[in-house]
């Protein structure tokens, strides 16, 4: 409890701080931009708070007493969209029943197997991951963060959060491996199986077409701003579900010697057949790639367990993409 106090006091000194810094530089309306500050805050301490396994296992133990409990919790996290819209005064009925449709659906296809162990996967499992992924790449949760502009970074933090307590708490699945700070070994596992990719990845894409070397000039700060952005908006969801769930649940649903690697393979591919909806459509270079970089990603949260490492070669990959290719 006293850590949990010490870290809201941080984030409200930190919120305070921003605040001050933008309105000084950038001249916005201090009461919206304490609404947003205070939303994304609020955001981010959940999608960090889920990594922590004993306030996993304490929820674990609320929504097992009681499904009515286990239903409505998610619902908590319309608090943020609150404070965000009613402080910007960008609030939209279609908008919040949007979210609210979004949190119900994974948990309430889920909550009939929350006393079942996760031994296989089933089709409510499935049918949870498109409940999770398709608003998404379908952009279906657009329009709902508006101020200053159109912010697309919210949702798949926002993603994350209902996908960790849907599988995490309600589904009390283990293994995910959801942890956001790294270890020597993520570091090391991350960068060697980027390496590995890139061998083969960078060839390949210059020879289908898919790939031109295009460097940029590129400072430091954005460099570095662009790394911490990709691995929080692009790389944790995205190996969050096919990494630390599909991929999860496949390999427990084999059998055999080989059913790490036969999880691994369709999950990765199931992951490049994910992109063919980019123009131009079905993009086949962009889903042959992308499945080989599963192949990478997959064997980094094999090797390790953890999402850190397969989320740090996703945003090696993606980092060199955009700024070289």
């Amino acid at each position: 409890m006293r850590k949990a106090v010490l870290i809201l006091l941080g984030l409200a000194v930190a919120i305070a701080a921003a605040e001050a810094i933008i309105v000084w530089q950038v001249h916005l309306d201090p009461r919206r931009l304490a609404a947003f500050l205070v939303c994304f805050a609020l955001l981010l301490s959940v999608f960090a708070g889920f990594s922590h396994t004993l306030l996993v296992k304490w929820l674990r133990q609320m929504a097992l007493r009681s499904a009515v409990l286990a239903a409505g919790m998610p619902f908590l996290l319309l608090v943020p969209y609150l404070i965000y819209s009613l402080g910007t005064g960008v609030f939209n009925v279609l908008a919040l029943g949007k979210l609210a449709v979004y949190l119900a659906a994974p948990t309430l296809l889920l909550l009939p197997d929350r006393h079942r162990r996760p031994d296989r996967v089933g089709w409510r499992d499935f049918a949870a991951m498109l409940a999770l992924a398709v608003p998404i790449s379908a952009d279906w949760l657009g329009g709902i963060w508006t101020w200053p502009e159109d912010l697309y970074f919210f949702r798949p933090i926002f993603a994350v959060c209902v996908g960790a307590y849907a599988f995490l708490v309600v589904r009390n699945l283990d293994g995910v491996g959801y942890r956001l700070t790294f270890r020597k070994g993520d570091l090391v596992d991350g960068a060697i199986n980027f390496a590995g990719f890139a061998l083969i990845g960078i060839p390949l894409g210059l020879a289908l077409g898919f790939l031109h070397f295009r460097p940029q000039g590129v400072s430091f700060w954005t460099l570095a701003f662009q790394l911490v952005a990709i691995y929080l908006t692009i790389a944790v969801p995205e190996e969050f579900l096919f990494r630390g769930i599909l991929q999860n649940f496949l390999v427990r649903g084999l059998h055999g010697t080989r059913h790490n690697l036969y999880g691994l393979v369709i999950a990765s591919v199931i992951f490049g057949a994910a992109h063919l909806h980019h123009a131009p459509v079905p993009n086949w270079r962009y889903a042959l790639l992308a499945a080989l970089a599963g192949m990478f990603y997959g064997n980094a949260f094999r090797t390790r367990q953890r999402l850190s490492a397969a989320a740090l070669t996703h945003t090696l990959v993606d980092t060199a993409w955009h700024f070289w290719f």
